[in-house]
C-alpha cells in the first residue's frame, strides 16, 4: 500500500435496547427503513468481525467507503497489503483486523457486566478476550459510569447479589464529563450509565457475560444472564482500572498503553498540527469535537469533522499531517 489516502470505513449502526439519540448529532446517518422505536447504541467505526462471532442479523465488517479500494473489507486489505497497512503489527489469528472502534449512545444503563481475560476466554472456541477503554465526548448533567466494586465489598457479597437489583449498590459509580478518560481492563466489573456517549477502543471480542441488565429499573424485554461465567471471569484485582480526568490546557498526553493497542490525545487551537507518533505504523484518528484536515501529500486534504473517523495505513504514517480547522480534540490509537 504505497500512496494514496488515508480510509474512510462506512460505519455500521447496531440497535440498541438502552440506544439514545446523539449519533445522528454526530453525522451518523439513521437507516430510511429502520422499524419505529428502533434506537441505536452503538456505531461500529472501525470493525472486522467474522460472522459467526456475531448474531445472524448483524454485520461485523466495516467497508471502505471510497476510492481505489473502495467496498473492501479491512480483512481483504489485510490479505492484500499486509505490513503496508498494519506495519509491525499482527492480525488475529484469523487474519482479522486487530481492534474494533467505536461510538457508544446511552438513554438506559447498559448491563452490569465484565469481559474475559485470555485465560477464562480460553476455555471455549466462540470467546474472545476484551480489554477496551472509554472516552467521554458528551454527558447530561448527573450522568456517571459504574466501574469496580466498592471498597470493603466481597465475593461472597457479589455472588448473591448477582443476577438481581442489589448488585448495582455494590458497585464504585463515577460521575463523568466530556473529555474524561476510563480503561477497563479485561475482568473488570463495569456498566456505562444513562445519557453518555464514548468513543471505546477494545480488542476485537463480542464476548460479554451479564450480571444484571436493569429490568426492574427500566421494565425492558429481559435479556440472558451469564451469572457464573461473569464471576469466574472477575479477575481485575492485580489490573486495575483506571481514569483520568479532563485537559486542563492545549497539547498532547498519552491515554493509555496497553499490549493490544495505545491511545494518544491531542487538544489542539485553530492551525495547530499535533505531534502525532512518526514511526511507519498505522493510526486510527478520531475528531471528537472541532473540524480538522488529514493530508498525505498525494491527493486533496479529508475534511474530519465531530465524529468522524479515519484510518491511517502504515505505509502512509510517516507522511500524514493532521491540522486543526478550529478549536479541536483528536484521538490517536495505534496497534501494538
Amino acid at each position: 500500500m504505497k500512496g494514496g489516502d488515508p480510509l474512510v470505513l462506512e460505519p455500521i449502526l447496531v440497535p440498541k435496547p438502552w440506544g439514545g439519540h446523539r449519533l445522528e448529532r454526530l453525522g451518523k446517518p439513521l437507516p430510511d427503513d429502520r422499524p419505529a422505536g428502533t434506537t441505536y447504541g452503538e456505531c461500529w467505526e472501525v470493525a472486522d468481525l467474522p460472522g459467526e462471532a456475531l448474531p445472524a442479523s448483524a454485520r461485523g465488517r466495516t467497508l471502505v467507503a471510497s476510492g481505489p479500494h473502495r467496498g473492501k473489507s479491512l480483512r481483504q486489505l489485510i490479505a492484500e497489503r499486509g505490513s503496508g497497512l498494519l506495519g509491525s503489527a499482527s492480525p488475529t489469528p484469523a487474519g482479522d483486523f486487530p481492534l474494533l472502534f467505536k461510538l457508544l449512545d446511552t438513554a438506559e444503563h447498559l448491563s452490569i457486566q465484565v469481559h474475559p481475560d485470555e485465560a477464562y476466554a480460553g476455555r471455549r472456541r466462540d470467546w474472545a478476550p476484551k480489554a477496551e477503554s472509554w472516552y467521554v465526548l458528551d454527558a447530561e448533567p448527573g450522568a456517571a459510569i459504574f466501574k469496580g466494586f466498592r471498597p470493603g465489598v466481597t465475593m461472597k457479597d457479589v455472588r448473591a447479589a448477582a443476577g438481581t437489583p442489589y448488585l448495582s449498590g455494590l458497585l464504585q459509580r463515577f460521575p463523568v464529563r466530556p473529555g474524561d478518560f476510563h480503561h477497563l481492563p479485561a475482568g473488570t466489573v463495569h456498566a456505562l450509565g444513562a445519557d453518555v456517549t464514548v468513543a471505546e477502543v477494545q480488542t476485537p471480542s463480542d464476548t460479554t457475560f451479564r450480571l444484571y441488565d436493569w429490568t426492574e429499573e427500566y421494565r425492558r424485554p429481559g435479556r440472558p444472564l451469564h451469572v457464573e461465567d461473569g464471576l469466574g471471569a472477575l479477575v481485575a484485582e492485580d489490573r486495575p482500572a483506571f481514569s483520568l480526568p479532563p485537559m486542563d490546557s492545549h497539547g498532547s498526553r498519552p491515554l493509555v498503553s496497553t499490549p493490544y493497542y495505545w491511545i494518544r490525545e491531542h487538544r489542539l487551537t485553530s492551525g495547530d498540527s499535533p505531534a502525532l507518533a512518526r514511526e511507519t505504523e498505522l493510526r486510527i484518528l478520531m475528531v471528537t469535537r472541532g473540524c480538522a484536515e488529514v493530508d498525505t501529500g498525494d491527493g486533496t486534504p479529508l475534511q474530519l469533522g465531530p465524529g468522524s473517523t479515519v484510518l491511517v495505513p502504515a505505509a502512509l504514517a510517516a507522511s500524514a499531517r493532521v491540522t486543526a480547522r478550529a478549536p479541536t480534540t483528536i484521538l490517536e490509537t495505534g496497534l501494538v
